[in-house]
């Protein structure tokens, strides 16, 4: 075997590890995902459903590249460049956050209120899913309706799961002052949910700030991009400039070269992101 050929197996060994390890990220960030998948491989399998386009978008660039350049490691280069840049120079996971944040705060008022008008628990969370619900939210809040009043859920149980689908720290927060509030049947509850609301309302407050902040990494990461999309222009139209790259020594350089502005675009991406942070509920009660 050639060490051309070798190189080109390692690519596609490679391709294919990257592919499946990013497709698994993507499922654990996936929104929409109501309870999280309790196997690795399904989460795998529910990824390739959910951005199959992403995923034929990143095969067909590597697949163009290597075809322009005849490089294994380009290819390869490309194919997880479209995977991994939308992450990395857009802000979207955190906007998306904060505006889960701001939903959360709306509902959590509006049950405060009705709580204050005399409903109880049940009737109010029920009364809350039927009136305009924040869309970030707008799916587990009619579920937990759903659980209330079509299944008969326990209470408790039904606000377990909600805080399951909505996956935060905060929205554990929540649920668990509901689970005292369905435990204890006092008063109070519409005082303690205002105040959750107002902290809820800080907490939105200061991400705006410090996201504004964090959009400096993102734009330095722009740049770097920029820089790196240049030299790629040069590798397609000034073969001779780069032949030194086709060799499979200029192979392995290239992939040491591209690893570690890999590692550098992540490490600005860290520091442009935040973490969201640990759960305290656990996953009790799945069964509907």
């Amino acid at each position: 075997m050639s060490a051309a050929a070798l190189v080109a197996g390692l690519g596609v060994s490679a391709l294919l590890s990257g592919v499946m390890c990013v497709a698994a990220e993507l499922a654990g960030e996936a929104d929409d995902a109501p309870i999280r998948p309790p196997s690795r491989w399904i989460a795998v399998r529910t990824a390739l459903a959910r951005h199959h386009r992403l995923l034929l978008a990143a095969v067909a660039a590597g697949v163009v590249v290597f075809g322009l350049t005849g490089w294994p490691v380009a290819g390869l280069v490309a194919a997880v460049a479209v995977l991994a840049l939308p992450r990395v120079v857009t802000g979207r996971a955190a906007a998306e956050r904060i505006r889960k944040l701001e939903a959360l705060e709306q509902w959590t008022r509006r049950l405060a209120d009705l709580l204050v008008a005399g409903r109880a628990l049940e009737q109010a969370l029920e009364q809350s899913a039927a009136r305009s619900v924040p869309a970030p939210i707008a799916g587990p809040v009619a579920a937990l309706a759903r659980r209330l009043t079509v299944t008969r859920m326990p209470t408790e149980q039904a606000l377990r799961l909600f805080a399951d689908e909505l996956d935060d720290p905060v929205g554990d927060r929540i649920a668990a002052a509901l689970i005292l509030v369905a435990r204890r049947r006092g008063r109070g509850a519409s005082t303690v949910l205002n105040r959750l609301a107002e902290l809820v309302a800080r907490d939105v407050t200061d991400r705006r700030e410090v996201e504004a902040a964090r959009a400096e990494h993102r734009t330095t990461v722009r740049w770097i991009i920029g820089i790196l999309v240049v030299f790629s222009a040069v590798a397609v139209f000034q073969q001779s400039y780069v032949e030194p790259f086709g060799t499979p020594v200029g192979q392995l350089v290239l992939a040491v070269v591209a690893g570690l502005y890999g590692v550098a675009l992540w490490w600005l991406h860290r520091l442009g992101s935040a973490a969201p942070g640990h759960r305290f509920l656990g996953d009790r009660g799945r069964r509907r």
